[in-house]
């Protein structure tokens, strides 16, 4: 581990230490005290709607502790949260990186996931809000959630903005006295604000050292005491006692309980402070639809199974909603887009019953594509189940930013207990094969080694049967260019070519530390010289962003030299596997410019799976999940 690698986990154990200590009012070691898992119940309890049951409160045995730490981790799986680089081994023996990991995690998904800012959610809404309230101070200026804080002034504007008497010598603030401007903010937070002091000044003016992960949950704070106008005393007070809680309201009939349901609940979860779930009474479903499925309290049951909600906030439901806003004070009604807004507020009543005089609001979210109720009792599925072989496109589809896409995991899991094969099939050629193997073995993904075919390979297949032996730039990654040297191509360097040595191909790959000048060069070669391409994408998905791939530098160099790659590896050409692998395969992915023209070249079916494009057959792959389930119930052609 390197050196700031350590001061990152140093700061990130002070950071998560006095947090978990402001929330659960006692002083905890990180490494000695999670591991019983009797402070994490308590912790979830504060921060979430979580009530334990049947847990041991001072566990004596390790049998106990692990049934606790099981109790956590059964509550964190239900709510979305893909535990891939801990488990509960690793929490018990106090191991400090896998317990920071988790400790992230619940904040991701309960605190920043829960900020919503004009349109936006999460990390981008938090950035989004800091930029908007500090826009008017010309000292500051917000980029991210590392080096634009490093002087103090982003926390003094954000405090000065809403509390400007806290701060009444704000415009004789230097941005030079980046310690006093940083221990100034935090005092002043700590004491006026009752926010904790998460952070340290000395480690914050080094921008190399800065830890986002620190800064991002010290500006968690901050927004919950300023985006509602309270103090954090007030917002962790009890949901009975907050004026300012959001108490949502999802009624319908949730028969057949599957991934569609769940999905939609957590995001239904994540828009409120609590959720009453109305399960329609079978009187009612078998009136103005049909006789469901399962008997209410099945479906009751169900849910509080798979979600594990409350037992009281799960009630039986008609079509008379206003006692339930009353009873509950109910506040925001969620419901899915099979039904247009005006609509459904004519259907529950909204204006006669007088909902939009009492503040109550309707919020409508995406359901999940692909998946259904109905679609599950009449049995008109695909029959996803009857294929030998199963492509998967890596980023966005299988991973994202090195972490699973959801519900990857489980059904690569489900695929490799039905004996099928599974390969990737990906365009990224910024990382070696082996390094992609490796990322998806660290997120829970068992795909074997030797059946991840990247763009890379296929450059290297070009390379080795046209010019073996020949010389060849690459325009790429360190590594991918030590990859293709380990297999005995003659990559020449760019010393090489200041001495004038003949080249016989350039291949450009993805980089993203070239300067200008380089690029240049690079466009000076492929005029003189013939190239290929490691792939023709001008974007790839980031975590955030949409950034520039390959295909933008391809672009480039056609516009400057007028030539075109004389070969394009990668997505959409067929020949990126060999022949043997396409009988009985189909391809998963989610872009139908590359994923679903490689399926169509190779005469295979595409299953198009993405929750931004309308066109898309599936949200996301947990539907694939039910329909295989569905499959082996029905006994399909199982190969």
């Amino acid at each position: 581990m390197s050196f700031i690698e350590q001061q990152l986990i140093l700061s990130q154990t002070h950071t998560f230490t006095t947090w978990c200590n402001f929330q659960l009012g006692k002083e905890i070691d990180l490494e000695q005290d999670f591991k019983s898992g009797a402070n994490l119940i308590s912790l979830l309890e504060k921060i979430t709607d979580f009530q334990a049951k049947n847990f041991h409160p001072e566990p004596k045995s390790e049998k106990e502790m692990k049934e606790n730490l099981q109790i956590v981790f059964k509550f964190m799986e239900d709510k979305g949260i893909e535990l891939t680089t801990y488990g509960i081994q690793e929490i018990f023996e106090g191991k400090l990186e896998p317990i920071l990991d988790l400790l992230w995690d619940l904040v991701q998904r309960f605190l920043i996931d829960k900020i919503s800012f004009e349109e936006m959610k999460s990390q981008k809404a938090l950035l989004s809000w800091c930029q908007k309230q500090v826009n008017d101070y010309e000292t500051v200026d917000i980029e991210e959630f590392a080096s634009s804080w490093a002087d103090g002034m982003g926390f003094c504007s954000l405090i000065h903005k809403f509390k400007p008497e806290l701060i009444e010598n704000y415009n004789f603030l230097n941005v030079n006295n980046k310690i006093e401007n940083l221990n100034l903010a935090f005092n002043i937070a700590k004491e006026k604000l009752n926010i904790p002091k998460l952070l340290k000044a000395e480690e914050l003016i080094e921008s190399n050292n800065l830890n986002e992960k620190c800064v991002l949950l010290y500006l968690v704070e901050l927004y919950r005491v300023f985006s509602k106008g309270v103090t954090t005393t007030d917002i962790n007070k009890k949901e009975g006692e907050k004026n300012d809680v959001v108490v949502g309201y999802v009624p319908g009939v949730f028969d057949l309980f599957h991934t569609g349901h769940k999905t939609f609940l957590n995001k239904a979860h994540s828009l409120c402070d609590r959720l009453i779930v109305g399960v329609h009474t079978d009187q009612f479903v078998t009136a103005y639809k049909r006789k469901p499925h399962h008997d209410q309290n099945t479906r009751k049951q169900n849910i509080s199974k798979n979600m594990n909600y409350r037992e009281e906030d799960i009630i039986f439901v008609g079509n008379v909603h206003l006692d339930v806003v009353k009873k509950y004070k109910v506040n925001k009604f969620i419901h899915g887009n099979d039904w247009e807004i005006n609509s459904y507020k004519k259907q529950i009543r909204y204006y006669e019953d007088g909902l939009d005089k009492m503040g109550v609001t309707v919020e409508i979210v995406p359901y999940t594509k692909g998946i259904s109720t109905s679609k599950l009792i009449s049995k008109e599925i695909p029959n996803v189940i009857q294929y030998k072989r199963y492509f998967f496109d890596l980023d966005n589809t299988l991973l994202i930013n090195k972490k699973p896409m959801p519900f990857a995991p489980e059904l690569v899991d489900r695929l490799n207990k039905l004996n099928k094969e599974l390969y990737v099939m990906s365009n990224n050629n910024r990382h070696t094969p082996i390094d992609v193997y490796n990322m998806l073995k660290n997120a829970g993904i068992n795909i074997p080694k030797e059946n991840v075919i990247t763009s890379l390979k296929h450059v290297y297949n070009f390379l080795d049967t046209n010019y073996k032996n020949k010389n060849v730039f690459v325009w790429g990654t360190e590594k991918s260019i030590a990859w293709l040297k380990d297999r005995n191509i003659n990559v020449i360097s760019i010393k090489q070519l200041t001495e004038k040595s003949k080249i016989d191909i350039v291949v450009v790959l993805y980089r993203n530390d070239y300067h200008y000048n380089e690029l240049v060069s690079l466009c000076n070669l492929c005029k003189q010289h013939p190239y290929i391409c490691g792939n023709k994408d001008l974007t790839y998905p980031d975590k955030f962003d949409v950034l520039p791939d390959t295909g933008i530098v391809i672009h480039l160099i056609n516009k400057c030299t007028n030539k075109k790659p004389i070969f394009v590896c990668g997505k959409p050409n067929p020949d990126m596997i060999p022949l043997h692998l396409k009988p009985n395969s189909i391809m998963i992915g989610d872009n139908p410019l590359t994923d679903k023209i490689f399926a169509i070249n190779l005469n295979i079916p595409f299953i198009f799976v993405s929750n931004k494009w309308k066109e898309a057959e599936m949200t996301h792959l947990g539907v694939m999940i039910d329909y295989l389930k569905l499959n082996e119930e029905m006994n399909l052609n199982i190969l």
